[in-house]
């Protein structure tokens, strides 16, 4: 049994939009990305160091004529990095950081839709449980007043058996129901902690009024290509680190040296310097590597925007279509009184077991298509508002 407060989990929601914003925050696969994201925050403090200095020594002995020689020499390095190495390393971290964001950005946004998409679902599901519920009901009673008449005709036998036949359908069917429910009650479960009794008194209602589709604007952009924007900026910052790899690094310190020739003793202090001479490469490898990778970087944008655009004109009218098929056909409200109205012709015995048997199933089954059409067409909505740029903008 659900305890609340016996785990981890967000505080009891009071509204639909604290269910939402805790998918957002507790969610797994965002708590994954909230570490990577601290993790690379501290790559800038790492790409700051300045490197240590070098201290290096020789001694030499040595004979010569009988008079002991020998020589000591001691030498302190510092290396001073050219090119602007350290501050590409800077940037590159911190458009490590960009990355990492823009990464979990595009996670929530999944995360989000899919969270809407259960809530609404999960309405669905318990409509449709209750349904099936009545149906098995109504099936019971009346094959169980076809069994009390003392005697069966052929066309009552035949009824009994068909309701027998439908009422095994719909306890089959009242099974699927109820594993959809615990798949949706898991997901919710590791998505926020909550259970179906703490959230299903928010659950959101079929939508009276569908919005319309306002066009795009070009300055918004999806979550996915803002983190392939980010991975340009990566692989940008990292083409900066292999340009300034061309440049060597140059060490120079103080040098202090001792020289013996038997029993003269000489000190000499002077200084020291390295420098790598680039004769044979300028890191021109490092660099055409960065430079196709920035390239690859930029053409996934372009290729990403014109699929995003398709995929959102298809959205589009799938959208229009759905919201078309449910502003056009009948409630379901609707459908449900005339269904009654036939079962009390029925138990009237106006008309015959095998109308009110189909207007029943007519009724399980559209409500199952109309729930479909509904979930389709709030699928295309929020595909669209990620597309637009407006995922976290637009409310549930």
């Amino acid at each position: 049994k659900h305890i609340h407060g016996a785990h981890k989990e967000c505080p009891l929601p009071k509204s639909r939009k604290d269910i939402v914003d805790c998918a957002l925050s507790f969610h797994p696969s965002v708590k994954r990305g909230n570490l990577k994201i601290d993790s690379t925050s501290k790559l800038e403090e790492q790409a700051s160091q300045i490197p240590n200095p070098t201290l290096s020594t020789r001694y030499v002995k040595g004979d010569n004529n009988g008079e002991e020689n020998s020589e000591l020499e001691t030498n302190l390095s510092f290396t001073l990095e050219l090119g602007g190495k350290r501050g590409s390393r800077k940037e590159y971290a911190q458009a490590q950081k960009s990355e990492a964001e823009a990464s979990n950005d595009a996670t929530k946004a999944s995360i989000k839709i899919t969270t809407i998409l259960n809530l609404h679902r999960l309405r669905q599901v318990l409509e449709e449980k209750k349904l099936l519920v009545e149906a098995i009901s109504a099936f019971s009673k009346v094959i169980g007043q076809l069994k009390k008449l003392p005697r069966l005709s052929a066309e009552q036998e035949a009824s009994l058996t068909l309701f027998e036949i439908a009422l095994e359908e719909t306890k089959v069917n009242e099974s699927e129901v109820f594993e959809e429910e615990r798949k949706l009650e898991h997901y919710f479960h590791i998505a926020t902690g909550h259970s179906l009794e703490e959230i299903k008194d928010f659950l959101p209602r079929t939508p009276k009024k569908w919005p319309s589709i306002q066009p795009p604007k070009s300055e918004n952009s999806s979550p996915e290509i803002e983190k392939l924007k980010s991975l340009a900026n990566l692989a940008g910052k990292e083409l900066g680190i292999q340009k300034s790899q061309a440049w060597p690094d140059l060490k120079v310190g103080p040098s202090f040296a001792v020289e013996r020739d038997g029993a003269v003793e000489n000190k000499m202090i002077g200084f020291n310097v390295q420098i790598p001479i680039p004769l044979f490469q300028a890191n021109g490898g490092g660099k055409a590597y960065a430079r196709s990778e920035l390239l690859r970087a930029k053409k996934n944008i372009s290729l990403t925007i014109a699929e995003e655009n398709h995929e959102r004109f298809e959205q589009l009218r799938v959208y229009e279509s759905a919201v078309n098929i449910l502003n056009k056909t009948m409630k379901f409200n609707v459908v449900d009184k005339k269904h009654n109205r036939i079962e009390k012709l029925y138990l009237r015995g106006v008309v015959s077991s095998s109308v009110f048997l189909d207007s029943l199933k007519q009724k399980l089954s559209y409500l199952k298509s109309r729930n479909n059409r509904e979930i389709t067409a709030l699928k295309a909505l929020w595909s669209i508002h990620k597309y637009d740029g407006k995922i976290f903008k637009e409310r549930l």
